[in-house]
């Protein structure tokens, strides 16, 4: 259901420049315009990041281009922590003051430092503000010297909360996983599904099948021993970097077992082909890890289509366990390499095409048309 009120409404990007974030902030942006039509709307960010967010809006919403004001924000211009706390306060003293209801599509500690000490004020806009991967070590008791340690999130947050403020996770199981000493600190939340705008899924049997990973695998060390493993007992089995590394070591590692491995970040053009190029996703990573933040290449894979094969973890279990059938679960990394074995052995090109299916069916929960009918429930702006 969505809104008529006709209060302003800003969405924006306090952080990121050019491509970074660009592909949310498209989608969460074209759910907002949907579920407040009558409201004017826009969009704030650095330029760069305006002309991509822009582009990737035209492409997938033209007819609401013109419902958008863009407005430029200035970079900051000094490195220094006294510099950046200055001009934090500033940026956050010019944003509150821009619309009468505010989403922060993400936000640095410092400037939600600032933003919770100016919306202590009497009269303030209603602000909401979506939390990615920097609450994912929330908890741990990381240790940082003075003065940095001033910002650290766990004080910002038990900071007192200033009613017009409103948290946004990006999942259920993220807010659900909040630890302990953090829950009344972020009372006052919700949580959405991670906007997505999704290319056309095409019906498509694979001629081979080859095992994928998207994005950057860190070190490489867990997809270089499950490659091993399923080597040794299929040698044929190809394995597929979408994306590249960062570490050179790791490059060299995964070279004789891996194909595309490279150390340099790949054109668009490059990417879409090596996605297409695929079979089957592969999704790992250590126990515990995701609990609090969303996975990208979990999207990658439902973007394109690819049936999973994933180590088990909070933020996907979830999904999996509303269709099984959009992959396969290992409880370990130990699990991953009998699974691709066993469905290297046994393919089976129906079940093939009811996994596309079913991950056609996921992929609907997380369009911006379907975010806008639940966005005005979680932002409960009056």
């Amino acid at each position: 259901m969505t809104s008529t009120t006709r209060r302003t409404i800003a969405v924006v990007e306090p952080q990121m420049e050019d491509l970074f974030h660009a592909p949310f902030n498209a989608a969460l942006l074209h759910a907002v315009a949907l579920a407040y039509p009558e409201s004017p709307l826009s969009f704030r960010a650095f330029p760069g990041h305006i002309r991509v967010v822009r582009s990737i809006f035209e492409q997938h919403a033209p007819e609401l281009l013109p419902k958008i004001e863009w407005v430029a924000l200035s970079l900051p211009s000094g490195g220094s922590l006294p510099a950046r706390y200055l001009q934090s306060r500033s940026l956050v003293r010019q944003l509150t003051s821009s619309a009468e209801r505010i989403l922060f599509s993400s936000i640095s500690r410092m400037q939600l430092l600032h933003l919770k000490n100016y919306l202590q004020r009497k009269s303030s806009p209603q602000v909401n503000v979506v939390f990615h991967g920097d609450i994912d070590r929330l908890g741990e008791g990381a240790k940082e010297s003075f003065p940095k340690s001033l910002f650290s999130l766990e004080r910002v947050l038990l900071k007192p909360h200033p009613p017009a403020l409103r948290y946004q996770f990006l999942s259920q199981s993220i807010r659900s996983h909040i630890p302990p000493q953090f829950q009344q600190a972020v009372a006052s939340s919700s949580f959405i599904d991670h906007p997505y705008h999704f290319p056309p899924l095409e019906p498509v049997q694979p001629s081979e099948l080859v095992f994928g990973v998207f994005g950057n695998t860190g070190d490489g060390r867990l997809l270089e021993q499950v490659a091993q493993q399923v080597k040794a007992a299929t040698p044929s089995v190809r394995f597929r970097l979408v994306g590249f590394l960062a570490n050179q070591q790791a490059v060299e590692r995964l070279r004789p077992l891996v194909e595309d491995v490279t150390d340099k970040p790949i054109s668009r053009e490059t990417f879409l082909d090596r996605a297409q190029g695929i079979s089957h996703a592969l999704w790992l990573s250590p126990p515990n890890s995701f609990r609090l933040r969303a996975s990208g290449t979990f999207f990658d894979a439902l973007a394109y289509g690819k049936p999973l094969i994933y180590t088990a973890n909070p933020f996907i279990d979830p999904y999996f366990t509303l269709d099984p059938r959009i992959g396969t679960r290992c409880e370990s990394l130990e699990e991953v390499a009998p699974a691709i074995l066993k469905l290297v052995k046994s393919y089976d090109a129906p079940g093939y095409t009811h996994s596309r299916e079913a991950i056609g069916l996921l992929r609907s929960r997380f369009t911006p048309e379907a975010l806008a009918e639940r966005l005005p429930a979680a932002l409960r702006w009056n």
